[in-house]
């Protein structure tokens, strides 16, 4: 009777300690640990934050990679780079961009009056 007893708690002990892991392995779902933009209006143009969780990444008020302070031109480019940014995070390459990179987005750095 005892060794049916010790059978039974190695089993219980077992499973627990199996369930325990593979709650403990499962991926992360949580929003507070995967990438996300917001643009920012800046009022003469526009630039973006990239965020994890409600946490502020990367600040971004002027195009990366350009001379100057040149701000985006549209919502829409800002959005793009963003985008970009955030692929370079989740892949787990350096955030920083190059003017090719720009390029291959086409943004402009024309300012609109």
């Amino acid at each position: 009777m005892i060794s049916t007893a010790k059978y039974w708690v190695v089993i219980v002990l077992f499973l627990a300690l199996g369930f325990g892991y593979s709650i403990y392995n499962q991926p992360l779902t949580n929003n507070d640990h995967t990438f996300h933009s917001q643009i920012v209006d800046l009022n003469d143009g526009y630039g973006y934050q990239i965020m994890k969780g409600e946490k502020i990444v990367i600040l971004q008020k002027f195009i990366p990679g350009f001379p100057g302070k040149q701000k985006f031109v549209t919502e829409k480019e800002a959005l793009k780079t963003a985008g970009l940014v955030i692929s370079k995070l989740e892949d787990g390459k350096s955030p920083v961009l190059l003017p090719s990179d720009l390029a291959e987005l086409n943004i402009s750095t024309a300012v609109s009056h």
